[in-house]
């Protein structure tokens, strides 16, 4: 099958539109890819940058966590400067010459 000459000057002007088509849908193809991109970008950066706000339940628990931690807070507190107090009354014994001298042995 040959190609006559009329039907080859049709093809070669198809040839050029065919390639503009091809160049346009390629280039929207790379703008389209880089406004997503751009969104993402900014959507991420906009996610950096906010909190999340807790859900009533969660802020509960976590308020209810904190009061339970305080309180027992308090209560190794009062625990514990209660056996200090115990240990140093009985661990204290005024020796009024102790430690005045120094012993050097050579």
């Amino acid at each position: 099958m040959t190609i006559r000459s009329i039907d080859m000057q049709v093809l070669v002007q198809k040839v050029g539109d065919v390639a503009k088509i091809q160049q346009v849908q390629q280039s929207d193809h790379a703008n389209r890819q880089q406004e997503f991109a751009q969104q993402i970008a900014q959507q991420t950066e906009k996610n950096t940058k906010t909190v999340n706000q807790p859900l009533q339940n969660q802020s509960k628990l976590i308020h209810e966590k904190q009061e339970k931690e305080k309180q027992s807070r308090k209560y190794r507190n009062k625990e514990g400067k209660k056996d200090n107090k115990e240990n140093n009354d009985d661990n204290v014994i005024f020796e009024p010459n102790k430690g005045k001298t120094i012993d050097i042995k050579i």
